[in-house]
């Protein structure tokens, strides 16, 4: 049983809230309005037009050929003008404008698909003959360039295609105009040089010849939809079938070259939609939607036919569930055939095309998500933000000093340097990107959590002694003593480098959630995240950070709770059905077994984790500094173990969350996610929960980042005002040293803005690798200089800068030139680092005194345990 949408939002009070705790599941589902419909400016041809070529090119959208009617094609009286016209309309600008340029010949009726920033035409028909003729247009400077390709094997028209990957597919069509429709299924590798490309034959589906069909490509896979089976009778009469079935196939590669591949029938269509959209547009991961298209043909057919009943239904292929879904119906005059979907400016655009009417349109629609965010939610938003804001007043304090700006003076409770621990490790990339993860795949990942356990006792031991009794604020002090004044400024210009790519990363992840479902830009809402954890951090220095992570722990730690409540009680038999399809998908898959080096195994995560996990805790400033700010070592130790077991409870919250949305979504079609995985979560959160309670889980998702963010901010200042600021000049007065401290706050925030920014325009996808991938390589370096200076005597500078410098060097040779996974890149650096690093320092004398600063010298006292 699905469950159906229900209209309007609903308020939450605390008692609804402990009602839905201990209630069966009661639907809070907000399907209707998730779907928009928009206009854009009219393209400016008196009578309109159908059958023709879209795309975009460098951010404009282009529409080219096409074919106009008074009638439905095959009509009596059939009044066709075709077009060889080329339309424009620029980003942001308010009309069309029409090209100098011209395709060759008026044509309409083929494929047209966008793919790296060109249009390919495929095919077509002018009414007297069809065409083979494949061409790439790109609009660039203010003007259309037009190109050939590799020309088909045969003329063709009225076929469907899309691109899947690099592979462009053409299915069905006719050779000629009246002719029968054909089964063919080619295939063209676009990644391949203009030379050496080839259209194969391809294996065709296990169905009819189609023409009119609709094509979509979702899963790295081709999707065939509807279409008409025109064969001659046995009295030599054409017959026009329209079809409902649909199937998809699965391409086989050897490399980047397809092979083949695999054909599968779906589930069959309530109503053919031939004529229709196509490519069809992609909403959300799963579904493929059909806002146009007919369904059924007249009994007056001859050797032509004409076409009745426009569809006015908006239905949906789910296939995650292989089920279809029907959206409602489609508004008055947006109904369309024989037109693609073009997505441009983050919605997807459908010319009108021919009405039910049997008249051609010039009107041109988009199609986009209505996530209505609500006064409510932005209330509740506002007054976390300004809660942030007042932290750092009532921390600002008179006669504040540098030292307790970064050490607040030893004064906090080891508990809440624990949650700030956590909050800081934790933040929006666990927050968002976990569940994302886990609903993505399985729970293989959990191992990354459980692994700190095996780091924290080493820490606690080795670690903790040496950064309390050198009475330091900056880790890298300790590189000094142990080493040379360059390794410590190379070892803070690390931390400081990671520090500032990860700001960018953890305003990134939160900001892509607010304008998914808010509209606004994405880049006033990273200035305006980046403003605010500025003004907090710079007023009330690192005690302002920690108060601020431990709320920002509870409310990120209540919003992930209240997700998993309200997706649990949405899925018809609850926990036990979330648990029974989830083991039948195999989403509880805890580990994968094998021994390979470039997939997540149980070794390459165990190892991989246990050093991705030591790095931060032994060589992070932003996590040693949190050692500091506690009044002695035990207390540390506290910290790190209150950090540790607070990561246990959160992996059943987070993962199980990823794997209770999967559920969700599978159970109920209706609900539409986001088109990036990553934005599962707060798409979820609008979608789904009370108006006023979704803020709340939007506000986790700015904790998450604000927590990571202003720990960024003071950890960076305090390495600059430290390590690297004294070597230019030395401020004797501590008055000025503030002042530096906060000027450094705020220039570090506002660079992270820009760095945040910076993803952006890069559209970097894989965020959580990306992190990984840039700890390994600056993280793991230092983190083997460490270990080199606490745990051997023989270590010395010059020996720890080959190894520092190798450890790097070997990171990048393996990213580069092997399929190593990501995850091992830590190890590879850190054990390079030490390896090196040890080798080295055999060819040169240690001069310096190393009493207390190794482990091997360090006083029984210190080893006690106590300062």
């Amino acid at each position: 049983m699905r469950k159906e949408a229900s209209s309007g939002k609903k308020w939450i009070s605390p008692f609804l809230l402990l009602f839905i705790l201990v209630s069966p599941p009661v639907s809070f589902g907000q399907i209707q309005g998730q779907l928009k419909w928009g206009q854009l400016p009219d393209i400016p041809v008196q009578e309109g037009f159908s059958a023709i070529y879209a795309g975009v090119s460098n951010g404009s959208l282009i529409y080219l050929g096409g074919a106009s009617s008074s009638k439905l094609q095959g009509s009596e009286n059939e009044q066709r003008k075709y077009y060889d016209q080329i339309f424009i309309l620029e980003k942001n600008a308010s009309s069309w404008k029409l090209a100098n340029e011209k395709l060759p010949f008026p044509i309409a009726s083929g494929v047209s698909v966008s793919y790296k920033e060109k249009i390919i035409i495929v095919g077509g028909e002018n009414g007297e003959r069809h065409f083979s003729d494949v061409r790439t247009v790109e609009y660039k400077d203010g003007r259309v360039r037009l190109d050939s390709l590799i020309a088909l094997p045969f003329p063709l028209a009225n076929m469907s295609g899309t691109v899947v990957g690099d592979i462009l597919f053409i299915a069905g069509g006719n050779t000629k105009p009246g002719a029968v429709s054909e089964n063919f299924f080619l295939a063209l590798n676009l990644a391949e040089s203009t030379s050496s490309q080839r259209w194969v034959n391809v294996d065709s589906w296990p169905g009819p010849s189609r023409v009119f069909s609709v094509s979509a490509s979702l899963l790295g896979k081709f999707f065939l939809f509807s279409g008409i089976n025109r064969d001659k009778k046995s009295d030599g009469k054409m017959e026009a079938i329209i079809l409902k079935d649909a199937f998809v196939f699965t391409p086989k590669y050897n490399g980047k070259q397809l092979v083949g591949g695999n054909w599968s029938a779906i589930s069959e269509m309530p109503k053919g939609v031939t004529i229709g959209v196509s490519p069809a547009p992609i909403f959300g991961s799963d579904h493929i939607l059909f806002s146009g298209g007919v369904d059924d043909i007249s009994d007056k057919y001859t050797d032509s036919f004409s076409l009745l009943a426009t569809k006015r239904d908006l239905w949906a292929y789910h296939a995650g569930s292989n089920t279809w879904v029907n959206l409602g119906g489609i508004p008055e005059g947006k109904s369309s055939i024989s037109v693609p979907a073009v997505w441009w400016n983050q919605k997807w655009v459908v010319p009108s095309g021919i009405s039910s009417d049997a008249k051609s349109m010039s009107k041109v629609f988009s199609l986009s998500k209505n996530l209505d965010f609500g006064w409510a939610n932005w209330a509740a938003l506002i007054i976390y933000l300004g809660f942030m804001v007042l932290i750092g007043f009532y921390f600002n304090k008179r006669g504040q000093t540098t030292s307790n700006f970064f050490k607040a003076g030893g004064n906090i409770p080891w508990w809440a340097a624990g949650l700030s621990i956590y909050g800081t490790q934790l933040s929006a990339i666990t927050f968002m990107a976990t569940p994302a993860i886990v609903y993505a795949t399985d729970w293989s990942l959990a191992i990354t959590s459980i692994m700190i356990l095996a780091a924290v006792p080493i820490v606690v031991k080795y670690y903790i002694p040496f950064f309390r009794r050198l009475n330091i604020t900056s880790a890298y002090e300790y590189l000094e003593h142990r080493f040379s004044p360059k390794i410590r400024v190379i070892g803070s210009l690390s931390f400081i480098l990671f520090q500032l790519g990860r700001m960018g990363v953890v305003l990134f992840l939160p900001a892509i959630a607010i304008a998914a479902v808010t509209g606004i830009n994405i880049f006033l809402i990273i200035f305006i995240m980046g403003i605010i954890c500025i003004l907090y951090t710079v007023m009330g220095g690192i005690e302002a950070v920690i108060w601020a992570d431990v709320i920002q722990v509870f409310i990120l730690m209540g919003g992930a709770l209240l997700c998993l409540v309200v997706a649990i009680s949405e899925v018809d038999g609850g926990l036990s059905a979330i648990l029974s399809k989830g083991i039948e998908a195999d989403k509880f898959a805890m580990y994968h077994t094998g021994w390979d080096v470039d997939k997540p195994v149980l070794w390459v995560l165990m190892v991989g984790f246990f050093f991705l996990n030591i790095i931060p805790y032994t060589s992070d400033q932003a996590i040693v500094q949190r050692y500091l700010t506690v009044k002695d070592e035990r207390a540390a130790a506290k910290s790190l173990w209150t950090n540790a077991l607070v990561t246990l409870p959160a992996i059943p919250i987070f993962f199980g969350l990823g794997t209770v949305l999967y559920v969700f979504y599978l159970e109920n079609p209706g609900n539409i996610p986001s088109e990036q995985v990553g934005e599962i979560l707060p798409y979820f959160a609008v979608q789904q929960l009370p108006v006023g309670i979704a803020g709340v889980v939007i506000a986790g998702i700015f904790a998450a980042s604000q927590s990571t963010l202003s720990t960024s901010m003071n950890s960076i200042a305090a390495a600059f005002v430290t390590d690297i600021y004294p070597r230019f000049r030395m401020l004797n007065n501590d008055k000025d040293k503030l002042r530096l401290a906060r000027l450094a706050t705020i220039v570090v925030g506002f660079i992270g803005i820009g760095s945040a920014m910076l993803v952006v325009i890069l559209n970097v996808q894989f965020i959580f690798d990306l992190f990984q991938e840039i700890l390994g390589i600056l993280g793991g370096a230092l983190a083997g200089v460490f270990i080199l200076g606490i745990f051997t005597k023989r270590a010395n500078a010059r020996g720890v800068m080959y190894g520092l410098i190798s450890g790097v060097i070997m990171v990048w040779l393996a990213k580069t030139y092997t399929d190593i996974s990501v995850y091992l890149y830590g190890a590879i650096s850190v054990m390079t680092t030490v390896l090196v690093g040890f080798v080295m320092s055999m060819t040169g004398k240690q001069t310096k005194e190393l009493q207390g600063l190794t482990y091997s010298t360090l006083d029984k006292k210190v080893k006690s345990g106590t300062d």
